[in-house]
């Protein structure tokens, strides 16, 4: 019988993954590639996607621990396991609740080096205490320093609401990473990870030497767990996953898959899966929502109201290169965070106009992003109406649009954004119906090969298609000819499943639907 694999959840320290003989899908060919030409490395990547346990494995690396990776990809004698002295800053762990408290966080970090060093204890800033740690690093060991500086925007993300404390950390930041560029004749390897790179070109202006690869074609696997990785690490957690549900084990690959697969992190990049949620699944045999529920960023779903953000693009958005980096505009540019937190992802590079078409990676963060948006837009959640929401999904799925619309029209009565001008006001309903769509656990579909025209919703169960046309202050029948006349149900006619569109009409007299009409165009 063979033996059950552990899987590594939560586990950071590549050490302890190694020598417990956790399941590991091997990154080390990165190290590898970065070796070829060594540089100071910048990546950013959602939160919980492998970034610290990648930074663990380049420390032990350069630690000299070659034990750790006997039959890794870099297990190799032309390799240079020779030991360097390893500075390492992990930034995650500071509770920003003061001025003081980064500085103080940094200044207890310098000072367990200082003692590694005997150094004595210094007077100076922390910058200057960082330069001299590297030279007495350097002047002791006669070999360069590693700095691996990891989550180094976590403080400047958890103040975000707090503009003066947040110009304080930049501050100490921007002085901290000035070292970069000022110890340069120390330093053989630098890697900094983070989620966010709209501070990149202000915070990093003093070390401009780093070499961004979040978007690298390179680099895109470096973190998450490829299809490859899957089948040829977990299979075996697949296998238990599929017998503790009854199901075969390539229905367990398509429910993984659905659920926590589809990220991409540059226009040539493998289907990357979430590798948070996809091994807490294999742990637990449960499909859940588990890296959503691990954090959830706030202010983010705040500002995409604030903003009057058009929820149906979250399905496809076009974005260029320059709109993800945001640089100092991020406030102003939901898009880039929603990518850079994980909540949408590169769907594909159209050479054509030279975008990225962005769209939400898989059913998890679909479904729990709506979940979590939808207090925010109508002051309900969603414990608080599952009663309503079971009955709209189950007449969705048995075909009864008409139950499903008076429901819906009840569950509506009463939103908040009534004192609203008309024009947000219509957008407020609209996003309404979208988040309440992906909150019942389906995909509404996005037309992305144009991405500029398509129906307000459609979405699919296992025996029908709706096709939603939404007006305000309209007619039905136009809505009516709108389908017909665009086609919208074109697509589907040869899927053997039963068309039913629905045209709505929202008042804004009445601040809800006051009309429909349905039409099935495939007889039962």
């Amino acid at each position: 019988m063979s033996e059950k694999l552990k899987y590594p959840v939560g586990i950071q320290s590549f050490e302890k993954l190694r020598s417990m003989n956790y399941a590991y899908a091997d990154k080390t060919k990165y190290i590898k590639k970065m070796l070829e030409s060594p540089a100071y490395y910048f990546l950013s990547r959602p939160r919980r996607f492998g970034k610290s346990l990648f930074l663990s494995t380049l420390e032990s690396y350069f630690e000299g621990k070659r034990e750790l990776f006997h039959g890794l990809d870099i297990d190799s004698d032309d390799m240079d396991w020779t030991p360097r002295p390893v500075i390492k800053i992990s930034l995650n762990t500071i509770d920003p609740k003061s001025d003081n408290s980064l500085i103080n966080y940094i200044d207890s970090a310098l000072r367990q080096y200082e003692k590694t060093y005997a150094m004595p204890e210094h007077e100076e800033d922390l910058s200057r205490r960082f330069e001299l740690l590297i030279q007495e690093a350097y002047n002791l060991t006669g070999r360069k320093a590693v700095i691996l500086i990891d989550e180094y925007d976590s403080p400047l993300l958890c103040t975000l609401d707090n503009e003066k404390l947040n110009k304080s950390y930049r501050d100490t930041l921007r002085a901290l990473f000035s070292v970069l560029k000022n110890a340069d004749e120390y330093i053989h390897f630098a890697f900094i990870t983070g989620v966010s790179r709209f501070s990149h070109t202000s915070l990093f202006s003093g070390a401009n030497n780093l070499l961004d690869i979040s978007f690298d074609n390179r680099f895109a696997a470096i973190c998450g767990i490829t299809e490859e990785e899957l089948r040829k690490v977990l299979m075996p957690g697949v296998t238990d996953f599929a017998k503790s549900l009854s199901i075969t084990a390539d229905k367990a690959l398509s429910l993984l898959k659905e659920n926590y697969d589809g990220y991409h992190f540059s226009k040539i990049c493998p289907d990357i899966y979430n590798p948070f949620s996809l091994l807490n699944a294999l742990s637990t045999n449960e499909i859940d929502n588990y890296w959503f529920r691990s954090g959830t960023a706030s202010f983010l779903l705040t500002m995409l109201k604030r903003d009057n953000f058009y929820l149906p693009r979250l399905d496809c958005i076009e974005s260029e290169t320059s709109d993800l980096s945001a640089k100092e505009s991020y406030l102003n540019n939901p898009v880039a965070l929603l990518y850079e937190a994980g909540y949408v992802t590169i769907k594909r590079y159209d050479e054509e106009i030279e975008s990225y078409i962005l769209g939400l990676p898989n059913k998890e963060v679909s479904t729990s992003f709506s979940e979590a948006l939808l207090p925010i837009y109508s002051d309900m959640d969603f414990m608080s109406c599952r009663d309503s929401f079971s009955l709209m999904r189950r007449s969705l799925l048995k075909g009864e649009p008409d139950t499903f619309m008076h429901t819906l029209q009840t569950f509506l009565e009463g939103n908040p954004y009534s004192n609203t001008e008309i024009a947000k006001r219509e957008t407020y309903f609209k996003n309404n119906i979208y988040i309440i769509m992906k909150a019942l656990g389906f995909m509404p579909h996005a037309e992305e090969e144009t991405c500029r025209s398509r129906m307000d919703v459609m979405l699919r169960t296992k025996s029908y298609i709706y096709i939603f046309e939404l007006k305000t202050n309209g007619d039905t029948g136009k809505a009516l000819k709108q389908i017909n006349d665009r086609g919208y149900a074109l697509p589907y006619a040869d899927e053997g499943r039963k068309i039913i569109t629905i045209a709505a009409n929202y008042s804004t007299a009445r601040n809800n639907i006051d009309s429909w009409d349905i039409t099935r165009l495939l007889a039962e």
